[in-house]
């Protein structure tokens, strides 16, 4: 279950980057390290600073700094909470402990905390002033792409013996411990790495007391031994400073990030106790792209009870999630595995292999969850028993994971309880009762909240699962749900409250996982979203029926403007203007319908006429045109009219937020979705092909013809995109076949125009503007 990084991501970015959407979806907390998962590692006993080692695709799992606000004041780290709190005592908290952070971290200079401490603690004031002096002879890069800077070595060794010189003259344990630190750094850095050696080995063992310090120097300890060749001494070493400090764990891992694993090896042959095996095996454990349940199994014999067990089980956990859940995983950014084919398309064998092989590895990891819970060694036995509840989940043997969660009733850790609460709410096949139903929505409140992308992932997972309560239906189609808006399954009860239930899952839509609430109802048809409106607007709903509709975070405004959508592609354009009536204004400004509405087709109108701006008078005027259109006393003028407002309100026109509630430049392209009149414009064409057997005059004859022209072009380019090959080597072939063998079909109109009014003036105008026709005529 090795996972290795995929860089087969150039067509996925190229989608991103190349569309440009016009109406922004709102704020988003993109979290790259996103994928779908099920587990919290904060199941997991989780030692100080070990939380960046949960598996995460990103190596490390730390917040983005783009979509996440630090904390103000920015939060204490654990080695500047220690060495400050370490000074505040020393200095007998005589001095605030504020200012001895700032002074020691913060924007103060040191030698103001060495000034005022003198009178009580001249040796320390001395070493505050060294300290600061030696901090700047090592500058430090600011960012990676910065030129390494100019180190003055001599300078360095200098300060290097000044310390050793304080090291031997200190009174106490807490200056001596610090010089030796300054001594051992100031070697390290001056390229002196044996000395620094020697100088730890020989010299720590002189203090009475050692603390987090002296972990401080063994790191730079190690460090020398790495420089020197000794790359499994300095391995063993920085095990040592990973399990014991935890303000150095950072440092000491990523100095062994990408090195061979046959270090590892060496470095347990060098240990000599347990207790330093043990420790080399749980750095070994967090390293990346490796199977770990080996080296867990080796940690576990060793040390059942080691802190860093847990964490790196879980690890295990997670990562094989990645694979467990290919199907979901692999077409997001953070997919560790290479899914795709020559083509960048994903590649069902491929990830079919990889359910597979996580199948395979969910079963070794339960045979050794379950060995763990019987023999009784750990401190934490209900994680093991979550561990396992999973498995089970995923195995579905609901009755063994059921069993196992009834066992963690009482557990003291709120993730864990609330990771319970999820497998019980998923593996629950309760009768539709009133009661149940209540229980449930209840269960499903507690996870309404969406911090992390797990909390979304769990959250779309138990909206869909209440759906398919409503719907007494076990599970989904591959097209969701809401694909039987129109078709209901059952009673229309039931399927309205799914479709509610559904909703719930949007509080998590900006995750890449998500949920989003325009796509749900988007997909519902006029009588459905008809039944939605009066559902919301009934005076005796039940206390369940209300739950519901505050989880769902349905809204009338939102729904009647689907509705008025739905209308418009039927056509429907009286029941649209009335429902359009019952949006507020402020809505429909949110909504931006202002800004992306006009009654011209900029593409047919080239004359400025006074245009309606209120939108449900468009709509009284649309449902007029149709009247007039399809009435027997129809002319080709009347024809024409109805025809440009349908082409305006298709994806090509000005009055396309009306029927659809976003648009994007590269749309034709990339969508997967292209049928429809929306991008065909086929209903506008029906009516300009009527409009010419009206026999019209050679001006409105012309016009009319250019108009159909535009739809067969939009014809033509919907039947490009839709066939394209998927192979970027066949495009050129594709093209050129495309232009000889099926644009001619799509040339009826501009064949009509030139044969029958060339000489309209219009038809003059359309050369000038339209190179198109222009190129035609040639």
């Amino acid at each position: 279950m090795k996972l290795k990084p995929c860089l087969s991501r150039i067509k996925k970015a190229h989608v991103i980057l190349g569309t440009l959407v016009i109406l922004a979806c709102g704020p988003s907390p993109y979290d790259y390290a996103e994928y779908f998962s099920l587990f919290y590692p904060e199941n997991a006993n989780t030692p100080a600073e070990t939380k960046p080692y949960y598996y995460s695709s990103m190596f490390l799992n730390e917040e983005p700094y783009f979509y996440s606000e630090q904390p103000q004041p920015k939060k204490e780290t654990t080695e500047e909470t220690a060495n400050t709190d370490a000074w505040y005592n020393y200095l007998g908290k005589k001095i605030d402990r504020k200012t001895v952070f700032d002074a020691l971290y913060g924007n103060t200079r040191t030698s103001g905390l060495a000034q005022s401490i003198k009178g009580f603690k001249p040796e320390a004031s001395d070493y505050l002033i060294f300290a600061e002096k030696t901090d700047k002879l090592i500058p430090v890069k600011e960012n990676y792409w910065d030129e390494d800077p100019v180190v003055d070595t001599v300078a360095i060794k200098t300060e290097a013996d000044a310390a050793f010189r304080s090291f031997k003259s200190a009174k106490d344990d807490f200056l001596k411990e610090r010089y030796l630190f300054q001594h051992v750094k100031l070697l390290h850095r001056s390229g002196y790495h044996k000395m620094a050696i020697e100088a730890y080995n020989k010299y720590s063992l002189t203090l009475k007391t050692k603390t987090f310090i002296s972990d401080w120097a063994l790191s730079r300890v190690a460090g020398s031994y790495k420089r020197t060749g000794d790359t499994a001494r300095a391995v063993l070493l920085f095990a040592q400073v990973f399990a014991n400090a935890p303000s150095k764990r950072y440092q000491a891992d990523l100095s062994v990030r990408g090195i061979n694993a046959s270090h590892f090896e060496n470095a347990l042959k060098l240990a000599k106790t347990d207790k330093e095996k043990a420790n080399v095996l749980a750095l070994r454990g967090v390293q990346p792209y490796q199977d770990g349940l080996e080296t867990i199994k080796e940690l576990y014999k060793i040390d059942p009870k080691n802190e860093l067990l847990e964490l790196i089980f879980t690890r295990e956990i997670n990562k094989n999630e990645m694979v467990f859940f290919a199907d979901k995983n692999a077409s997001l950014y953070s997919n560790t595995i290479n899914f795709y084919d020559e083509n960048y398309n994903i590649d069902p064998k491929k990830v079919k292999e990889a359910e597979e092989e996580g199948k395979t590895y969910l079963e070794k990891m339960l045979e050794f969850s379950e060995d763990v819970s019987s023999e009784g060694k750990v401190t934490n036995p209900d994680f093991w028993k979550i561990s396992s509840a999973y498995f089970y989940y995923l195995k579905n043997d609901s009755e063994k994971s059921q069993k196992l969660l009834e066992e963690l009733a009482n557990t003291k850790n709120p993730v864990t309880k609330k990771q319970a609460e999820f497998l019980k709410f998923e593996l629950s096949d309760l009768p539709s009762t009133p009661e149940n139903e209540t229980k449930l929505l209840a269960s499903l409140e507690g996870f309404t909240k969406t911090e992390t992308f797990r909390d979304n992932n769990m959250l779309v997972k138990m909206s869909n699962k209440l759906a398919n309560y409503y719907n007494q239906t076990t599970e989904t189609n591959s097209g969701g749900w809401f694909s039987s808006c129109s078709k209901p399954k059952k009673s229309v009860g039931d399927n309205l409250k799914a479709f509610l239930a559904a909703n719930v899952a949007t509080s998590g839509q900006y995750y890449d996982l998500g949920i989003n609430p325009e796509n749900l109802i988007d997909t519902c048809s006029a009588p459905f979203l008809e039944k939605v409106v009066a559902f919301l607007n009934k005076k005796d709903l039940s206390a369940n029926d209300k739950k519901l509709l505050t989880l769902s975070g349905i809204k009338a405004d939102f729904v009647n403007l689907a509705l008025v959508r739905a209308y418009v592609k039927k056509e429907d354009f009286i029941n649209a203007a009335k429902t359009s009536r019952n949006i507020s204004e402020k809505y429909k400004e949110e909504q931006s319908l202002a800004e992306y509405f006009d009654t011209k087709a900029k593409d047919l109108f080239l004359e400025q006429n006074n245009k309606l701006t209120r939108l449900d008078e468009y709509l009284d005027y649309l449902a007029h045109l149709k009247a007039r259109a399809n009435a027997s006393t129809a002319t080709a003028a009347d024809l024409y009219e109805y025809g440009n407002h349908l082409y305006n309100l298709s994806y090509f026109g000005q009055a396309w937020i009306l029927s659809h509630r976003d648009k994007s430049m590269m749309e034709l392209e990339y969508s997967k979705e292209l049928s429809g009149d929306y991008y065909t414009t086929e209903n506008a064409l029906k009516y300009y092909e009527k409009a010419l057997q009206k026999n019209p005059d050679t001006e409105l004859g012309a016009k009319i013809c250019y108009a159909g022209a535009l739809c067969e072009r939009n014809n033509y380019w919907v039947k490009f995109y839709k066939n394209r090959p998927t192979d970027y080597n066949q495009e050129e072939a594709y093209l050129a076949k495309m232009s000889a063998e099926e644009l001619p079909k799509f040339r009826k109109f501009f064949g009509i125009l030139k044969s029958k009014y060339q000489n309209a003036k219009y038809e003059d105008m359309i050369l000038k503007e339209c190179i198109t026709y222009a190129n035609y005529m040639k």
